[in-house]
């Protein structure tokens, strides 16, 4: 089981209007809630843990879990409000964020809330802000630190500045995870948020000598490159006609994970044994699902059946 911890939400995405009217189009949405989607789409078995509100939006974030199979059994659900993202595109197509979520249900998860499984999950993944903010960043810890003898931790920072405007706070919290995690993704764009003009080689060496098994680093339409022990892969991008980006990076997070469960990949010395050749076929195989999501609108990731062809040659 693939165990996604965080927040669950609703982008707003600002149109176009005129005068002094404001028109938003709703979306499902957060990082963690995305992943674990991307993964159900992918036939794989994940399960959600984060607080989820027993508003009328959170009643929507549950509704499309069951709709997409995704468990639910261990969400918290709370009288706390739903947190809401409003999105504006830049001419590029990428995202800018203002979040509304002070004390909102996804960030209320307290250790206390922490849940109990009677098989452990094989993969554990946090990220984005609720890996930062308190109380649920001290809860994920506890939880990565309770489950790690038995799990694979996946962690993807998600620099949100709109959330944390301190980058040194997302520095320090991000390489308090690091020695925790057997995966780490990253954009480029936060690396150059929380280690401005440091060579990426550089950052790989000293995450990977700080206890990381992986780290992988996505350079949007360019591809990305995975940094593991001894070896180095990369992958170029794959050329769409891009209608946004949100979503991307949770896609090419979740195909990842999946590869990875489907390389066999569920412990330590299995990630440790992964070669060039097999590394670059798991980039390529997330490049391409994160590049069909930037060809729709919002958070649309795809299913097996779109990217059958990637997934045989995983093998």
């Amino acid at each position: 089981m693939y165990l996604i911890c965080g927040e669950a939400l609703f982008d707003l995405f600002g149109e176009n209007t005129t005068g002094d009217s404001v028109s938003f189009d709703g979306r499902i949405g957060g990082s963690p809630f995305n992943v674990a989607m991307g993964l159900a789409r992918l036939d794989q078995d994940a399960a959600f843990f984060g607080g989820i509100s027993n508003d009328a939006l959170g009643e929507k974030l549950v509704g499309k879990f069951r709709k997409e199979g995704v468990s639910e059994r261990y969400i918290l659900r709370t009288d706390h409000l739903t947190t809401l993202s409003v999105v504006q595109k830049d001419d590029r197509g990428s995202p800018a964020y203002t979040f509304y979520g002070e004390n909102a249900a996804d960030r209320m998860i307290t250790e206390a809330d922490l849940p109990d499984f009677e098989a452990p999950p094989s993969f554990v993944h946090v990220g984005s802000y609720t890996a930062l903010v308190e109380p649920v960043s001290k809860a994920l810890k506890a939880l990565i630190e309770r489950e790690r003898p038995h799990a694979l931790i996946s962690f993807d920072p998600n620099i949100r500045p709109t959330v944390v405007g301190d980058m040194d706070r997302w520095r320090r919290n991000t390489e308090a995870l690091i020695p925790l995690t057997d995966l780490v993704k990253v954009s480029d764009e936060d690396l150059e948020l929380i280690a401005p003009g440091e060579p990426v080689a550089e950052i790989a060496r000293k995450w990977l000598s700080a206890g990381a098994g992986m780290m992988i680093v996505t350079r949007g339409g360019d591809g990305a490159t995975a940094y593991a022990s001894g070896v180095t892969a990369d992958c170029p991008g794959v050329r769409v006609e891009v209608e946004d980006t949100v979503g991307a990076g949770d896609t090419f997070q979740a195909a990842l994970l999946a590869g990875l469960g489907h390389l066999g990949v569920l412990n330590r010395e299995t990630l440790s044994t992964l070669d060039e050749a097999r590394l670059k076929r798991l980039l390529e195989f997330a490049v391409k699902a994160a590049a069909i999501t930037c060809s729709r609108r919002g958070a649309d990731l795809p299913r097996k059946s779109e990217l059958e062809k990637e997934w045989s040659a995983l093998n």
